[in-house]
């Protein structure tokens, strides 16, 4: 399960990050997540005002960037200190839980309510994945 979630947490910065990128160099064609494309293309962006560009391209980007620069450091302290039983460890994934998690699936699901886009599994199943990890490991982190 621990791989699973580590897998999930990089997959979906990549995830962004290509989407993002595909639909900027693309820009006639819709605005595309592969599972659903939105009602606008980039270059409709660049109609409505033309400093629309660097900024919608700044926050694609930015976003995807968080998304993995986030991962790596979940993924390489689970792999090495959480299976050392530090306990500062298990504090920090509780903090990228709430900090990360929490924010990533309030954002998701509000984009869904708005644009019909189904984002929300992969920070939902992030935040139930963390959870039950955290939840799982509370005894060999804490009873030692």
């Amino acid at each position: 399960m621990d791989n699973v979630r580590r897998i999930n947490t990089f997959d979906g910065g990549l995830f962004m990050l290509l989407t993002s990128s595909l639909s900027i160099s693309n820009d006639m064609s819709l605005w595309t997540f592969v599972v659903h494309k939105l009602d606008f293309s980039f270059s409709q962006l660049t109609a409505v005002d033309p400093q629309v560009v660097p900024f919608v391209a700044f926050l694609a980007m930015l976003a995807g960037v968080n998304i993995v620069s986030a991962a790596v450091p979940i993924i390489l302290i689970s792999i090495f200190a959480l299976k050392k039983g530090q306990k500062w460890v298990w504090y920090y994934l509780l903090f990228m839980l709430v900090w990360e998690g929490f924010n990533d699936v309030y954002s998701v699901t509000q984009f869904y309510f708005e644009t019909g886009a189904p984002m929300f599994v992969m920070p939902w199943l992030f935040c139930i994945l963390m959870a039950t990890g955290l939840y799982k490991t509370r005894e060999q982190i804490f009873n030692q």
